[in-house]
């Protein structure tokens, strides 16, 4: 059982709505939180909906993923190759496949929180600007570097039970 990802998972759902709380202070009563093409403002929040929703958001959604993650195996198991199955969830092994699958789903919720937070932060900066403008390849880059890791997370889970080991 790897406890540094969980560890971190709860840290990450302590800290994201402290960060989001301190950190929306200079927002404006009228925050932009849609952007169109060109990074134009064309959707708008209160500031005290804003911080509600992110708060919201940084903790409760990745609370969900991580929770959904950690029971798939033990709904879905019908959805598992046969032999796969009856390996990785052999007696000997059924805690260790477990573990591995909850500390996995605890990195996706530290991922997740980072990127919400990162998105955060881009709004932060995109209503610093007059008229409010969100910078679009800061915004490129995150969401590519997020479904890259997403990716790779994806990868790590098929490729641990793909095969046997």
């Amino acid at each position: 059982m790897a406890i540094i990802p969980r560890l971190l998972f709860v840290l990450a759902l302590v800290v994201a709505p402290i960060v989001v709380w301190t950190t929306s202070v200079p927002l404006p009563a009228r925050v932009a939180t849609h952007f169109a093409r060109g990074g134009i403002a064309n959707g708008f929040m209160s500031h005290d909906g804003y911080v509600t929703f992110m708060m919201l958001m940084t903790t409760l959604f990745p609370l969900a993923i991580v929770a959904i993650t950690g029971f798939i195996p033990r709904f879905a198991l019908s959805q598992i190759g046969r032999r796969t199955r009856d390996f990785w969830l052999s007696p000997e092994r059924r805690e260790a496949t477990r573990g591995w699958i909850a500390s996995h789903a605890c990195s996706m919720g530290v991922l997740l929180t980072v990127f919400l937070l990162s998105i955060h932060f881009l709004t932060i900066e995109a209503n610093e600007r007059t008229p409010a403008r969100l910078d679009e390849h800061a915004a490129l880059v995150l969401v590519i570097g997020f479904v890259v890791l997403l990716l790779v997370w994806l990868g790590a889970i098929a490729l641990r039970f793909a095969r046997r080991r």
